[in-house]
């Protein structure tokens, strides 16, 4: 889980002579605990001979070294991860803007992701120092707080999926950044699952899911309406909002493919599409209501939620049309279901 800290500071009273003497030893013996908590002390550790090859690039690289790190719709390959992020290295130290085909890429790519790489021993040879010089690169307070968790990480027991520099993303503007990275991390995880129920579908079962999930990403995309766009972390707020959506629709798929049905009675049942008329209305007549002085740029109007609701009537109508196809005994249910996730959303919105 990435994890958005504030960020602090321990110092450990070492100096950097610690650090060059670890580094005498093997790379591996070297434990977060030996580790100074001064960037300074990073600095003179030498990159691998790879990294001298890499020219520097005159315009920002096109390509994204986190999607081959994580294997984000794409194979995982940690050799093209490394050669995409040693020009992303180069390009954000020579200033270059962003890549114009992934702006994430920008930020999470490059000295971040090296950070990742030698960390966790990604196709190289682990290598904490190193990595370390990465972080510390890339955002000094990130590489200090992270620093912090690696010692706890080293003492506690129990399997830890890979080191996540993001994780300690410590200025609004890397969190809104990483926290794209992770939510295209989950992104991938869902449509590998979808893509894999479809071979036991018939070809008009997935045709129908093929169109639901076309709608529920119009749905989602459509959602960022009504969430608030005022202040800095107005990305990451949207982005968590439309996850939070995301991880509901895979939710409930997983539930269903298990036969495992919405628990609700005959009258929620029946009476759910008036439940939900009736919070609509009074969501927007709650919206059109509020003084004008508390309005600001970033808020939620009732256009916006009228054109969501018009978004998720689609996105309703094609759950249904899959239902009746794969779970026909349980498609009253699941409609139900569905629009009493709508009732809940608007109840939320102000």
């Amino acid at each position: 889980m990435f994890r958005s800290s504030h960020y602090g500071r321990r110092i450990f009273g070492l100096t950097a002579s610690i650090l060059i003497a670890g580094c005498a030893i093997a790379v591996g013996q070297v434990t977060t605990t030996d580790l100074p908590t001064d960037c300074s002390a990073y600095a003179s550790i030498p990159l691998p001979a790879e990294a001298e090859k890499v020219p520097v690039p005159k315009t920002a690289p096109s390509c994204s070294s986190y999607r081959s790190y994580r294997g984000i719709g794409r194979p995982v390959n940690y050799s093209d991860a490394r050669a995409c992020a040693w020009q992303e290295r180069l390009a954000q130290q020579a200033n270059l803007g962003f890549n114009p085909k992934d702006t994430t890429a920008s930020v999470v790519g490059g000295s971040l992701i090296l950070a990742d790489i030698y960390f966790n021993g990604a196709g190289v040879q682990r290598n904490v120092p190193l990595a370390m010089r990465f972080a510390c690169d890339f955002e000094e307070s990130t590489a200090i707080l992270a620093l912090q968790y690696m010692a706890k990480l080293n003492s506690s027991s129990g399997t830890h999926g890979p080191f996540e520099f993001c994780d300690y993303a410590a200025t609004t503007f890397t969190e809104n950044f990483c926290t794209d990275y992770k939510s295209q991390v989950e992104d991938d995880r869902r449509i590998r699952y979808y893509n894999s129920l479809k071979s036991s579908m018939t070809p008009e079962q997935k045709t129908a899911f093929e169109k639901l999930l076309d709608a529920e990403n119009a749905y989602v995309n459509e959602h960022a309406l009504e969430v608030y766009q005022g202040g800095t972390i107005r990305g990451m707020r949207t982005t968590g909002s439309m996850d939070i959506l995301d991880n509901l629709f895979h939710t409930e798929v997983v539930h269903f493919e298990r036969k495992e049905w919405p628990v609700l009675s005959d009258t929620q049942v029946t009476t759910a599409d008036a439940v939900l008329h009736r919070q609509y209305e009074k969501t927007l007549q709650k919206i059109r209501t509020r003084p004008k002085d508390e309005f600001d740029d970033g808020e939620v109007t009732a256009d916006h939620v009228s054109d969501v609701e018009k978004s998720w009537e689609t996105y309703r109508d094609t759950w249904v049309a899959f239902a009746r196809l794969r779970y026909p005994s349980a498609a009253a249910v699941i409609r139900a279901e569905i629009t009493l996730r709508r009732y809940l959303l608007l109840k939320t919105i102000s």
